[in-house]
């Protein structure tokens, strides 16, 4: 097992969550996804081991292979794996240092003298270095793999990856945080930098003598440091952190103790964190020894960073004199509906926080874009108020807009001048102003509003220490982390139920709710608040004309477009969506575009790996990034939704961006994907189900696991019919009618007749015109059969199934000819053809005995047997029925051994016998009840409340046909309507009228 795949194994066990698994062991929540998903290179020694102890895994229980280490910033230490290398022999330590300080170069020779001996070179120093590096060799071992100490001309060269010494993660790290600074990533490239600078432990082989420090290679590597530590110290310092960046000033100073760019930004650091005394102290030290030692005075840095800790200290106000209570709030929206339960559970939260002595409340409500969190929040602060006479304060972060985004910092400063402190006496430091503000709040009860947040680190310095005031957030990401620091409640916006959707727009358009447009509207504004806003906000105003007319615009137009106000792009769904797309990473925004193309607005996690043409587990990765940024919703486990205008933006990104080829491939693996899954569902669900078109020979899709069938079929039966009628008319058109043949046993035996109706007629017509005979007779087959199954058009059936019958005869399968026959009988049965029916019949038993097909064969005599019984031909009927039960129970099938039970047992409640009737029948209920007849079981329920009526036992009866009713009734069957005749006037059915027939 691998680590990933071992850490996984134990969050499962445990229940611990990847934020709480990443806090205890002290590594960030991106480095532990990596991991898990085994995705961005090799994991550092440091964070596996942290793991390890965090979790109390073993090295043989994750399978850690055995990779080399060489780390030289600071003393020089080698592990492999887990496990010290000791290179005890000062030859060989100077050696190995040497090398690994100019990884993946050549080392001349004359450079490996200079460093090994400097003077006094032997005259052996060939032998000697090749003895050398052979016993490097063999130290490092087989666990070295993937590194090679090799011969270059007269020197040598070590090979390492970036993971596999501290200076080379370091270069790779420096080179990141550049990129991520030159591109405005500013907090990005902080940690990146603050991660560099962790890799070093102290002077570069520091326990190699002082002398080595002299080579040029770590002189040169030092002052790369001390850059290094002034870029991080400038983004620390701009955002207010500068009791962060003095530990690492001081490291620098201590390597370079004059310094004059260090010093200067110590002296800024201690001036900003209120140690002033100690600032001045410093730079008074450092001109006497530049005076001393050089000869020089301060230059200008140092000389600027004295003058700035001279300015006079300005005094923060006294709690005597407070200003009248701030009250920030937004204006109110003028309509606000629905959200009564969210509204409930904050009101809920805040009694609890209340009335409790926990400190640090937060209530914090994400959602998509548009979806109304602000709104909310608005909303609620004012309806609570007056339970916080101290003030309410809110601030605009700026997270998802144009303007420039804010920091925690600025909020600080926002809520602290709103609290009445003068701009000039707010601390630089942001430590010091989040201390300043849980003073000032230390004894009042104050609700602080921060609006479209982007981080929960965003969060942490405004939290008050006390239990009376509350925070309440809005972020269209995933903030979960804030629970583990604070009290915390997670409210979660979807769109409005359609009721107040509908409600919303009339309120806002001035019309009545019962209007019959307004709930087309709604669903093309697919219940997002903004997008009903904004359609409102165009009709109001008579920007896009009549309300029929601006939803005929909406149904046909570019909808996206249409859901504009004015020529304000500010206001607009589309601008919305592009501030959260444009924060996803390039694998996650191509995930998001192909979204477009999936054919329903949900999807399974398998489904969308085959569109992504990815792994399981990496497109688990991707789309819980889009889950976080909500342009995703997790429905149930392993199934995501998207709304209806989120895919509709999905794909006109894609159009943009990716091309046709790429679509059309994505689009030929969701397809293929769909097929291959379904037909290997269906095989194991309806085993009897005959196939007539053969599957692409494409690869493996995506598996779905453990899911049941059924469930799976359920889930997917949307995107399933969705994929057939797609393909039918854009292509590939030979998976329309793939599809819509390997789902016919399900669509059958669910009793879903119209969207088996449209699957068959669309695939239909995509073979006549690919000129496929075979499938053209499957699918005349197929239309044939849910004409049969709906009983509303005999005529049309008789037509398909005729056609059916005669290409089959044609192309020489006698296997669909038998098939289109037996329901072709039955057909003719129902239309009062039944002499007719029987011949037909007949000859569908001949053509299963002629070749071999027991199951057709078998499905025929149970439909020859209930047409015997109905004709009176008892005798045949018996004969009939006994021989299909006989079969059905050697080819162990459950589905035609409980048809054939059934039709018995009416023949046996013909002829009173009572008890032979009600054994068969529940014997048959219980086989259907197994294998999810419902179809069947209605009618064997229903044929139980005959039996039951004619043996005199009425309460049982009416209990039985309420049964079958509801069973009906849940599949849309049209026998519901009889029952609910039988119940109002029974006694006028007949027990031929229940029994069953088979399609095969």
């Amino acid at each position: 097992m691998t680590l990933g795949k071992a850490l996984r194994a134990y969050r499962a066990r445990t229940g611990v969550t990847q934020y709480e698994l990443a806090r205890k062991a002290g590594i960030s929540v991106r480095t532990l996804r990596d991991i898990e998903h085994e995705s961005g290179g090799r994991p550092q020694r440091r964070s596996v081991r942290k793991l390890l102890d965090a979790t109390g895994l073993s090295d043989a229980e994750t399978g850690a292979v055995a990779v080399l280490r060489i780390d030289v910033l600071g003393p020089l230490t080698v592990h492999v794996g887990e496990h010290r290398v000791e290179v005890g022999a000062p030859m060989l330590r100077r050696l190995l240092g040497l090398l690994t300080l100019r990884a993946n170069e050549p080392v001349a020779q004359s450079d490996i003298v200079d460093v090994l001996w400097a003077e006094n070179v032997p005259s052996t120093y060939r032998n000697l270095i090749q003895t050398y590096v052979s016993r490097l060799r063999r130290l490092l071992g087989p666990g070295g793999a993937g590194t090679r100490l090799l011969r270059s001309g007269t020197g040598y060269q070590l090979v390492l990856e970036s993971t596999q010494s501290d200076i080379l993660e370091f270069a790779v790290r420096v080179a990141d945080a550049g990129t991520l600074h030159g591109t405005g990533l500013l907090v990005a490239a902080e940690s990146e930098y603050r991660e560099a600078l962790s890799l070093w432990r102290g002077a570069v082989l520091a326990d190699l003598g002082a002398e080595i420090q002299q080579l040029p290679v770590i002189v040169a590597l030092t002052q790369r440091w001390i850059t290094v530590v002034l870029s991080y110290t400038d983004l620390a310092f701009a955002g207010g952190r500068h009791q962060d960046a003095l530990p690492r000033l001081r490291q620098a100073a201590a390597a370079e103790p004059l310094h004059e760019s260090v010093n200067a930004r110590i002296i800024d650091a201690l001036a900003a964190t209120g140690q002033r005394e100690a600032a001045v102290r410093l730079f008074h030290e450092i001109s006497g020894r530049l005076g001393e030692l050089l000869g020089v005075d301060p230059g200008p840095e140092l000389r600027s960073a004295y003058l700035r800790c001279l300015e006079p200290i300005r005094p923060t106000p006294g709690r005597g004199g407070r200003r009248p209570a701030p009250e920030q709030l937004p204006p109110e929206s003028p309509v606000f509906l629905g959200r009564d339960r969210q509204l409930a559970d904050l009101d809920a939260f805040l009694v609890s926080a209340l009335d409790s002595h926990r400190a640090a409340r937060v209530v914090v409500i994400t959602g998509s874009a548009g979806v109304g969190k602000t709104a909310l929040a608005i909303h609620w602060a004012h309806r609570v108020s007056g339970r916080f006479p101290d003030g309410q304060l809110h601030y605009d972060l700026h997270g998802y807009s144009n303007a420039v985004p804010r920091t925690a910092g600025d909020a600080l400063t926002a809520f602290l001048t709103g609290l009445g402190v003068d701009s000039d006496s707010v601390p630089l430091d942001v430590d010091a102003r989040a201390g300043l503000l849980r003073s000032l709040l230390a004894d009042r009860e104050v609700l602080l509003v921060l609006d479209n947040v982007t981080g929960w680190e965003q969060v942490l310095p405004v939290l008050p220490a006390n239990a009376r005031s509350v925070v309440a957030v809005t972020s269209r990401n995933d903030l979960s982390a804030l629970g583990l620091h604070t009290d915390a409640r997670f409210v979660e916006l979807d769109v409005l139920d359609e009721g107040d959707a509908i409600a919303l727009l009339a309120r806002l358009s001035g019309r009545r709710p019962e209007t019959p447009a307004l709930v087309e509207l709604s669903e093309l504004c697919a219940r997002l608040p903004l997008a009903l806003k904004i359609a409102a906000a165009n009709l109001a105003r008579e920007a896009r004309g009549s309300l029929e007319g601006y939803v005929a615009a909406l149904r046909t137009g570019n909808r996206l477009a249409e859901l504009t106000v004015g020529r304000t792009e500010g206001v607009a769904v589309q601008a919305a969506f592009d501030l959260s797309y444009a924060t996803l990473d390039r694998d996650s925004a191509r995930l998001f575009r192909l979204l477009g193309l999936i054919p329903s607005a949900d999807v399974s996690i398998a489904a969308l790996a085959a569109l992504a043409g990815d792994t399981v587990e990496g497109t688990v990765q991707l789309v819980e990034r889009l889950t976080e940024n909500h342009l995703v919703h997790r429905r149930v486990p392993d199934r995501y939704q998207i709304h209806d205008l989120l895919r509709l933006y999905a794909d006109q990104l894609c159009v943009e961006v990716d091309s046709e080829e790429e679509r059309s491939s994505a689009r030929r693996r969701l397809a293929d994907y769909y097929l291959r899954t379904a037909a290997r569902i269906t095989e194991q669900a309806y085993p009897g189900m005959l196939r007539f078109c053969s599957l692409p020979e494409t690869g493996r899709s995506a598996e779905e696991g453990d899911v049941a069938p059924k469930d799976w079929l359920a889930a997917e039966h949307g995107n399933l019919a969705a994929s057939v009628l797609h393909t039918a008319e854009q292509g590939p058109q030979e998976l329309s009618w793939q599809l819509t043949d390997a789902l016919r046993g399900h669509l059958w035996r669910n009793y879903d007749v119209a969207t088996w109706s449209s699957m068959a007629a669309a695939a239909l017509t995509a073979a006549q015109r690919a000129g496929d005979k075979t499938a053209e007779a499957a699918m005349h087959y197929s239309l044939g059969a849910a004409y049969r199954c709906s009983g509303h058009d005999p005529l049309m059936a008789r037509r398909h199934l005729r056609r059916a019958e005669r290409l089959f005869h044609e192309l020489d399968i006698p296997a669909g000819r038998a098939a289109a026959l037996d329901c072709l009988g039955m057909v003719l049965h129902h239309a009062g053809r039944s002499h007719r029916a029987i011949t037909v019949l007949e000859q569908s038993v001949k053509l299963c005995e002629r070749t071999r097909f027991a199951v057709g064969q078998a499905k025929a005599l149970c439909n020859l047997g209930y047409v015997a019984a109905d004709l009176g031909m008892t005798g045949i009927a018996q004969e009939r029925l006994l021989e299909a039960l006989k079969l059905s129970v050697e080819l162990d099938d459950k589905h035609l051994e409980a048809l054939a039970l059934h039709n018995l047992s009416r023949l046996h409640h013909h002829a009173s016998r009572y008890d032979d009737a009600m054994d068969g029948f529940r014997r048959a209920l219980s086989i259907r009840t197994e294998i999810g007849d419902i179809e069947g079981r209605a009618a064997t329920l229903r044929a139980i409340g005959h039996l039951s009526d004619s043996a005199g036992e009425a309460t049982t009866a009416q209990k039985y046909w309420h049964d079958a009713l509801a069973e009906f009734d849940r599949i849309g069957h049209p026998a519901a309507r009889d029952i609910r005749s039988l119940l109002r006037n029974r006694g006028l059915c007949s027990p031929s009228r229940f029994l069953c027939v088979a399609t095969i």
